[in-house]
């Protein structure tokens, strides 16, 4: 018996280019798109995140926070300070031009959840939101433990 083909790649990357167009349009007032918005709403619900700290939380590298954060930074959004006691940190902070930014990011974010859950019950979104999430982790592990190896 053979195990059943599961393409769970195309459909996440349809979910992820698709994602991507809605925030770009829906962003584009703003100056920033898919790939800033990420960064603004960690740092505003983690007010004085280091960078590093930033990276972790969504998997990224270091040279993608930068470029976002150099231009988070360029839109007057974010600002950043060096902390005191060591001088290769740098602490992110929002700024009160963010403010308006980010409401409507949150807004933005539903609104996509809402068209991503549409004709599924509250217990088939939670499940879908469980599952992906378990994907993500199986994911890292693996990603990790190669680049260990190497």
């Amino acid at each position: 018996m053979s195990l059943p083909t599961y393409f769970f790649t195309k459909f996440t990357s349809i979910i992820y280019r698709l994602g991507n167009r809605y925030y770009d349009r829906e962003l584009a007032r703003y100056q920033i798109g898919c790939g800033q918005q990420f960064f603004l709403l960690r740092i505003h619900e983690n007010e004085g995140i280091s960078m590093y700290d930033l990276a972790q939380t969504g998997y990224y590298d270091k040279g993608t926070v930068t470029r976002a954060i150099q231009k988070l930074e360029e839109l007057s959004y974010i600002r950043t300070e060096i902390d005191p006691s060591d001088r290769r940190i740098r602490h992110l902070y929002t700024t009160p031009a963010a403010e308006p930014i980010i409401q409507s990011l949150y807004e933005t974010r539903m609104r996509w959840n809402q068209i991503l859950t549409a004709g599924m019950s509250r217990e088939e979104a939670d499940e879908a939101q469980r599952l992906l999430g378990k994907m993500a982790e199986n994911a890292y592990r693996h990603v990790i433990n190669q680049e260990v190896r190497v």
